[in-house]
């Protein structure tokens, strides 16, 4: 399949090592095969960078992979946020992740819900409550690739540079 990252240069190699640990699934490099969203990522990461924006493609093959795949905002995908973003150690035994993203409108939502739960002011009731505004969100998709092994299924494609908007 085809997926997309977008950044402030080119990058035919990835290196997982090279990143933050907060994300939505943790430590990784992450992609999408969404292109409109990757350019999104490639606009927001040049401006904070100030530098230009690309899209890296690749052809990647998750055949051989362990992948684990979140179908959704369910609540299994919020206790991994959550857990991730907070810092908190998670266990990650997979190749890669696969999931919807905690983008501006869902990192809202997400950090609304980490803020009661850090105060002890949230119950199951709340969760669902939390879940449901998920799933007004527009859908969107990541894959955190996690391991080396990961990484060498990513194929380099070609890179291209995003005009200035």
């Amino acid at each position: 399949m085809l997926v997309y990252h977008g950044s402030y240069l080119e990058i035919q190699k990835p290196d997982i090592n090279f990143g933050r640990f907060n994300l939505d699934f943790g430590k990784g490099f992450y992609v999408t095969a969404l292109k409109e969203q990757s350019d999104k990522w490639a606009r927001r990461r040049a401006k904070a960078e100030r530098e230009q924006s690309y899209v890296n493609i690749y052809e990647f093959d998750i055949s051989d992979l362990t992948v684990l795949s979140f179908d959704g905002y369910t609540a299994e995908w919020l206790d991994f946020v959550v857990k991730n973003r907070s810092g908190m150690p998670v266990s990650n035994p997979y190749d890669a992740i696969y999931g919807n993203i905690a983008n501006d409108d869902v990192a809202t939502i997400v950090n609304d819900y980490i803020r009661l739960l850090r105060i002890g002011r949230i119950n199951e009731d709340g969760k669902r409550f939390y879940l449901g505004q998920l799933q007004y969100s527009k859908p969107n998709n990541q894959y955190c690739i996690s391991t080396q092994k990961g990484i060498e299924a990513l194929k380099f494609i070609e890179c291209y540079r995003l005009e200035d908007q």
